[in-house]
C-alpha cells in the first residue's frame, strides 16, 4: 500500500490543531467488518474520517474515541464481534479486534516525514507502540534503517528496526501487532510500501485496456511503444508517463523493484521475446506475456537453447496473462489481466500462478504437470 490518504488528512487537521481521536484496527481475527490497518478520525462534531467498517465496531469505537479526546489518554481495547456484541445492528462477524485510540496523536515529524518520504519509493515501515508508557509513539523505518522517531529509548528503537526489517523481507508484507521482548511493550506494524508500477510494453488494443483498468484499479501506469500514434494520451489518458521509444530499449535501463509489474503485448512475438530477455532476471512482482501455447514454446525453447534463461526461469513468467476465465473480447482480457495483477498484488492465498509456461517448465523440469487452466 503506498501511504493512507487518511494520514494526509490526519496532519492537516493536527496543524490546524483541531480537537480528535485517531484510532487504528492493529489486530484482527476470524470475520470481520475490516481488516488490520483500517484507520478512522473522531472529531468532536460527530464527524467521522475514513471508517472502521462501520456498524456497532464503529460507534463503540466513537463513544470511547470522544471520552478519549476529554481525558486525554491513549488505549487499546478488544471487541468480540458475537450476538451480545452485534445483535442491535445486525453486525455478528463471529471475529474479534483490537482496536488502539489515540487522542491528540501528535506526532510530527513522524507523520511529516511519512508523507515528505513517499515520493522516493521506498519501502518503509510505520512502528506505533501502542501500550506502556510510551504508548502513541511512533517511528519510521526504511528497512532497518530509522528515518525519524519520536522520543524512544535507543534499545526500543534497536529492536524495532530489526522488525522492521524483517517484516518488509516478507514477500507480501501485512500489518501485525507484536510484543517487543525484553520490553514487553505491544507495537502495532504498518508497512508503507511504494504505489505498484505497471508498464505495458505495446499500445495495442488490450495494452491500451489494461492501462484504463490499471489506473482505475491504483496502478501507475507507464506506456512503451516505438510508435508516437500508439504511445500517446489519447490512448493512454490516465498514464502517470509516457514513452515513445524501443520498448526492449527502454525495459534494458528501467528500474524495475518488487513493485513493478510488467505486461509485455506488442504486435509480435518477436518483438515480445526480446523484451522479455531484458527483464526475465529482473526483480518484477509480476511478468506477463501475451501468446499462444505455440509461441511460449518457441520463445521457452528458444532462451533455454541459447543459454538465456532456464526451465526454471519461467516458472515466473505468465503467459498467457490473465486468469482463467474464458475471455474473447479484448475487454474481457483486460479484466483477466487486472484480475490476476490485483490477485498477486494483494497475496491471494488460494491464487495459483498456474499458465502455460508452467507447465511446459515442470514437463521439462520432470515435476508433475498441473491441470492446464
Amino acid at each position: 500500500m503506498d501511504v493512507d490518504p487518511i494520514y494526509q488528512q490526519l496532519a492537516g487537521l493536527l496543524e490546524r490543531k483541531e480537537r480528535l481521536a485517531f484510532a487504528v484496527l492493529v489486530e484482527t481475527k476470524g470475520s470481520t467488518p475490516q481488516k488490520c490497518g483500517a484507520k478512522a478520525i473522531f472529531l468532536p462534531d460527530g464527524r467521522i474520517l475514513g471508517t472502521l467498517g462501520g456498524g456497532c465496531l464503529e460507534a463503540e469505537t466513537r463513544q470511547k474515541a470522544l471520552r478519549a479526546i476529554e481525558t486525554g489518554e491513549s488505549f487499546s481495547f478488544r471487541a468480540v464481534l458475537d450476538d451480545d456484541f452485534g445483535w442491535d445492528d445486525g453486525l455478528i462477524c463471529g471475529g474479534s479486534v483490537q482496536t488502539f485510540v489515540q487522542p491528540d496523536p501528535r506526532s510530527d515529524k513522524v507523520w511529516q516525514a511519512l508523507l515528505a518520504e513517499s515520493a522516493k519509493r521506498q519501502r518503509r515501515v510505520l512502528a506505533t507502540i501502542t501500550t506502556g508508557d510510551h504508548a502513541g509513539k511512533r517511528a519510521l523505518f526504511a528497512g532497518s534503517e530509522l528515518i525519524v522517531a519520536d522520543d524512544l529509548p535507543a534499545d526500543l528503537l534497536s529492536e524495532l528496526s530489526v522488525k522492521s526489517a524483517n517484516l518488509l523481507a516478507e514477500s507480501e508484507p501485512e500489518p501485525s501487532s507484536l510484543i517487543l521482548h525484553p520490553s514487553s511493550f505491544s507495537v502495532y506494524l504498518e508497512p508503507i510500501l511504494p504505489q505498484p508500477v505497471l508498464v505495458i510494453c505495446g499500445g495495442g488494443h488490450i495494452g491500451c485496456a489494461v492501462g484504463k483498468l490499471a489506473a482505475w484499479s491504483g496502478f501507475d501506469v507507464v506506456a512503451v511503444d516505438d510508435r508516437a500514434s500508439f504511445a500517446n494520451k489519447e490512448r493512454f489518458p490516465d498514464a502517470k508517463q509516457i514513452i515513445v521509444d524501443d520498448p526492449a530499449k527502454v525495459m534494458k535501463e528501467f528500474p524495475v523493484d518488487a513493485d513493478t509489474y510488467l505486461c509485455i503485448v506488442t504486435r509480435g512475438h518477436r518483438h515480445d521475446a526480446v523484451i522479455l530477455k531484458e527483464v526475465i532476471h529482473k526483480p518484477a512482482a509480476y511478468i506477463g506475456m501475451i501468446g499462444s501455447k505455440r509461441k511460449v514454446r518457441t520463445v521457452m525453447e528458444g532462451f533455454i537453447e541459447e543459454g538465456v534463461a532456464t526451465a526454471e526461469d519461467f516458472r515466473r513468467i505468465r503467459t498467457p496473462m490473465g486468469l482463467a476465465i474464458h475471455s474473447l473480447t479484448v475487454e474481457e482480457i483486460a479484466v483477466s489481466v487486472l484480475a490476476e495483477l490485483i490477485a498477486v498484488r494483494r497475496g491471494a492465498r488460494n491464487f495459483v500462478p498456474l499458465s502455460v509456461t508452467n507447465q511446459l517448465a515442470d514437463k521439462m523440469l520432470g515435476k508433475p504437470v498441473g491441470e492446464p487452466e
